[in-house]
């Protein structure tokens, strides 16, 4: 790839305009500025001269940071922190944690206490009267703006102590708790980034940020299929980056946010706010200053037309270019090769053993320590979800450990679970050597809601593909008796990072549609983490709600992945047989297009402005007329295997069925009643929550409520061999499977007979001869 950069003369001068002529404002809005009112807005920024940054609040509270709904210490001795990261370009200027703690009632008053600290710098030790003890308090403790740096650590300790004479360290009366309602007042004031290419993925996405990745994504009014392909791509790069957090991406049309954004254009199609920008003559990427808020930036994605906006969006996105400068150009770009199938950097490979040192970021996350060792190991485990695990007794776990041997060891135990459900333990030993290396088999869940009519389970990982494998160390301390002279010693505990999990020797194959499958790891779609076998269907006119869904759903996709797709294929409605030949994701909304009416055979459920058509479905009618608000007098009416009903509620509904185009290919579909049900669809993307309820091939939407149902038969995509395949089919049909035996032993013994009655007539030739 060749390129070459140059100053933005452009850039430079916005830059400029906007140190001289800033807003006064002491909080940023993240609302849109209409266009007409920015020229209104230098003029009075110049009136009033420059401005501090401006400042925010984040207000988090403890479980918001992962410190659970109440923490419970216990013991003599015993502390959790929680962590907290502050961005590259905010700054604390004040500080307060508001803490609700309870201590016990049976503590000694004059010898109890707890301790707050901030990155290991004392903050307050706090020590109640005796008649205070036992009640729910809240105190206002003021943290030093000069304690925080990048990556902080707010730590709690509780001593704790019931009697003057010989106690024991783990008495039931000596505990704590402190509330996960606790919470950190902070005050942050903006801090000037350089305004250079070298600094992405800042300021969109800093890891030092625990908080949804929220980015607006601005382009001109009515945008081409070039620059919405490139808002896909961007959305991708940025959903790659979130992983867990989750994005929350916001579309302007033809409107500036008070906050860094990415614009799109081309020369032809630019939102007015750049109207003064000079034209391009290849893909650029630039880095401009706010025009309006100090201390932001846009990004600026541009290209002379649709194919060049496309490819700087692809530049952006795969990370082919060595950015930096203010502005770069694109000169030459060649796409990385092909994906292969099940190759996603964040799903566990099935065609070799791979070690747990590679499913962590650091090896630390895989070491415990403490006086008193009662802590988990958490290890995220992402796999395809159309593992073929009918059958199966388990998946290979291979685990190597090492913790401190101490007199009490062999009373202390290894437990293993999956997603919270216990599997197996591993007794400790005292001399610690004896058993450091286990095998394991994990044991595969069953998906129940996946269940086809005729009660054939549809095998899969609990929650879809996305699994966590917790590893709890139990070892009590050495005892060393009621009145102790010396300190307790340090126990650690570790999983080696050359345990291994093998996935090798599951075929792939799956009962389709399946909605946990999408919305847990965007499974069809995700079987080519590049998406090149995918189709995105927007309508002819894509509203601002479909543009976000479509966002919503790619950012998905690459944070299951850890990669950007940007080879998924963008349509309109008027030419989605150009899809025949790949998964489709469409969305649509209302009557927008006649897309869905042509497949309404194959739908389980149709919906338009005002009416709603299901599939006979007894046991969910019900329900169906709670989600539509129906009324006693709505009408219902029943045709062409259809049960239509009518009412004026909104609702979304996540479709899945098989391709009318293609026998084996997928289509989910994201579709709502008008824009605001739309809404609803995009944020049951983003929300951990929501995600959890769909399954099977229809779901429906309507606020906060999520039903999931299965109403047409399913199909089965994948491959295997023909053994395993007749097994499977075979297994959910008894009779059937038991005439087959019958018939095969009528071949055998058939076979046998004429082979018995041949050997007996050539010895009776040869006695004749």
């Amino acid at each position: 790839m060749a390129m070459k950069q140059r100053d933005s003369l452009w850039g430079l001068r916005l830059g400029v305009g906007a140190v001289l002529g800033a807003l006064s404002l002491q909080t940023v809005s993240q609302e849109a500025v209409p266009v007409s009112d920015i020229g209104a807005a230098r003029v009075q920024q110049a009136a009033q001269g420059q401005p501090p940054l401006p400042v925010s609040h984040w207000r988090p509270r403890l479980q918001d940071l992962g410190l659970g709904g109440v923490v419970r210490l216990r013991g003599t001795q015993s502390e959790v922190s929680v962590g907290l990261g502050i961005r590259r370009d905010e700054q604390v200027e004040l500080a307060r944690l508001r803490l609700q703690f309870t201590l016990s009632p049976a503590l000694l008053a004059d010898l109890s206490h707890l301790k707050v600290s901030f990155n290991d710098q004392l903050i307050q030790t706090i020590v109640l009267p005796k008649e205070r003890l036992g009640l729910m308090h809240q105190v206002e403790l003021d943290i030093p703006p000069a304690y925080f740096a990048d990556y902080n650590r707010l730590q709690f300790q509780f001593i704790g102590h019931y009697t003057l004479e010989c106690e024991d360290q783990e008495h039931s009366s000596l505990w704590a708790e402190i509330s996960g309602q606790s919470r950190l007042d902070l005050t942050l004031r903006r801090l000037p980034l350089k305004t250079d290419l070298a600094l992405l993925p800042a300021p969109f996405f800093d890891p030092r940020d625990s908080r949804p990745v929220q980015v607006p994504i601005v382009y001109a009014a009515r945008p081409n299929q070039g620059e919405l392909k490139a808002a896909g791509t961007v959305a991708g790069w940025l959903g790659a980056l979130a992983a867990y957090r989750g994005t929350e991406l916001s579309v302007l049309e033809n409107e500036l946010p008070l906050r860094s954004a990415i614009v799109i254009a081309t020369n032809a199609h630019r939102p007015d706010f750049l109207h003064d920008l000079p034209p391009v003559e290849q893909p650029t990427l630039s880095m401009v200053d706010h025009p309006l808020v100090p201390g932001t930036q846009l990004l600026l994605v541009l290209g002379k037309d649709e194919a060049q906006v496309e490819q700087a969006a692809q530049v952006l996105a795969l990370g082919k270019a060595a950015l930096s400068g203010r502005s770069l150009q694109v000169t030459q770009f060649e796409f990385p090769a092909l994906r292969a199938a099940y190759d996603a950097p964040r799903w566990i490979s099935s065609k070799r053993v791979v070690p747990l040192g590679e499913l962590v970021e650091r090896p630390e996350e895989l070491q415990l320590r403490g006086t008193t060792l009662y802590d988990t190991i958490r290890i995220n485990a992402r796999m395809a979800p159309d593992l073929f695990t009918w059958n199966a007794k388990g998946v290979p776990l291979q685990l190597q450990y090492r913790y401190t041997p101490t007199p009490l060891s062999d009373r202390g135990a290894l437990n293993v679970a999956l997603n919270d459900q216990f599997l197996r333990s591993y007794r400790l030993y005292a001399s610690g050597d004896s058993q450091g290396k286990v095998s394991a088999l994990l044991p595969l869940v069953e998906d129940s809601p996946g269940q086809t009519r005729s009660n054939m389970k549809i095998p899969a990982f609990m929650v879809g593909g996305d699994n966590q494998m917790q590893f709890t160390f139990a070892i009590p301390p050495a005892d060393l008796g009621r009145c102790r002279a010396t300190q307790p010693v340090e126990l650690r505990a570790a999983l080696d990072p050359q345990s291994t999990i093998d996935l090798t020797g599951f075929d792939h194959y799956i009962a389709m549609p399946n909605l946990a499958a999408f919305a847990n790891t965007g499974f069809p779609f995700t079987k080519y983490a590049d998406l090149a076998q995918t189709a995105i269907v927007l309508p002819s006119q894509p509203t601002v709600a479909d543009v976000q869904t479509y966002l919503a759903a790619v950012a998905r996709m690459a944070a299951s992945t850890g990669y950007a797709g940007t080879r998924f294929a963008l349509l309109s409605s008027d030419s989605i047989d150009q899809a025949k030949d790949r998964d489709i994701l469409l969305i649509t909304h209302g009557e927008q297009d006649s897309v869905l009416q042509q497949w309404q055979a194959d739908l389980p459920a149709l919906l338009a402005a005002g009416q709603r058509s299901v599939q006979p479905l007894a046991r969910g009618l019900n329900r169906f007329n709670e989600l539509f608000r129906l009324g006693e007098g709505a009408p219902t009416k029943v045709a062409a295997g259809m049960t239509t009903l009518e009412g004026d509620g909104p609702l979304a509904a996540v479709v899945g069925l098989q391709s009318p185009f293609t026998k084996g290919r997928s289509v989910v579909a994201l579709t709502a009643t008008n824009a605001q049900a739309m809404d609803w669809v995009g944020k049951g993307l983003t929300e951990r929550g929501r995600l959890e309820q769909l399954h099977g091939d229809l779901s429906l939407l309507r606020g906060d409520v999520v039903e999931s149902f299965r109403i047409n038969p399913v199909y089965y995509v994948g491959d295997l061999p023909w053994y395993k395949w007749a097994w499977f089919h075979l297994h959910s049909h008894p009779f059937l499977l038991a005439a087959l035996g019958i018939f095969a032993g009528l071949v055998v013994t058939l076979i046998a007979y004429g082979s018995l009655r041949a050997m007996a007539r050539r010895r009776l030739e040869r006695d004749d001869a």
